[in-house]
């Protein structure tokens, strides 16, 4: 009887673990796909607006840095002229913290600009 008790609680232990650490993978997966997400509706939302009135309005500033925080994601938009004047380098950057450790996603795309 103590040996069946002692390889259920082991079991149960194990079983414990497994589903603790599946738990903390759904976690961190659910902050990656909101860091991506967030990361591609800046991106989306640049690229459905004129250059001009990104410009403008200063929602990219081309060699410098936009930057803001949406919840507990931080991110940047940084931009610089590509080796020709008409292609513009676009990269959207997302950072977090989740337990003490700092994660990031990075989206980069060139746009033609007139």
């Amino acid at each position: 009887m103590l040996l069946a008790l002692f390889l259920f609680s082991l079991g149960f232990a194990a079983l414990f673990g497994l589903t603790v650490g599946a738990l903390y993978e759904s976690g961190q997966a659910s902050n990656l796909m909101e860091g991506a997400n967030l990361a591609q509706s800046k991106m989306d939302r640049l690229a459905a607006h004129e250059w001009s009135d990104n410009f403008a309005r200063r929602d990219c500033v081309p060699g410098g840095i936009v930057e803001g925080t949406d919840g507990r994601f931080h991110w940047l938009i940084r931009s610089e002229w590509h080796d020709s004047p008409e292609l513009l380098e676009v990269g959207v950057e997302v950072h977090w913290m989740e337990r003490g450790n700092p994660y990031q996603y990075k989206l980069e795309s060139l746009y033609a600009v007139e």
